[in-house]
């Protein structure tokens, strides 16, 4: 069995049988049948730039400055989409990184209940 890091500051709650509806476009339903507490969270070092505005709309960038150092002894890493676009800027080794896949929410769409799995970072 694979040692799994969550460094996201909640635990991750893997739905089976969830649906896609359409006219909410979002994944509803299903079980929750595993859930992956959260090992502390992993963090990105990130600032805002002002660029030149728009039309008068001030437009901002966001430059990473770095990541948290991941954990060593570990197989997999789920982590935020944040830390994984500094990761992947900072020119880490991306083949052990994760972000969860398909976030499932209530029926009604406004509660999110976990995912459906995960999926490599990019």
């Amino acid at each position: 069995m694979k040692k799994i890091f969550n460094g996201t500051p909640h635990a991750i709650n893997v739905v089976e049988n969830s649906m896609f509806n359409p006219a909410i476009r979002k994944y509803t339903g299903g079980d929750i049948v595993l859930s992956i507490p959260s090992n502390g969270m992993l963090n990105a070092k990130i600032s805002s730039v002002e660029l030149p505005t728009i039309d008068g709309i001030p437009v901002f960038d966001k430059a990473f400055s770095g990541v948290d150092n991941l954990p060593e002894g570990y197989d997999v890493y789920i982590v935020s989409a944040l830390y994984s676009s500094a990761a992947q800027k900072a020119g880490m080794d991306m083949s052990k990184i994760f972000t969860v896949a398909d976030p499932v929410y209530t029926e009604d769409g406004n509660s999110f209940t976990g995912c459906r799995g995960i999926c490599p970072a990019f």
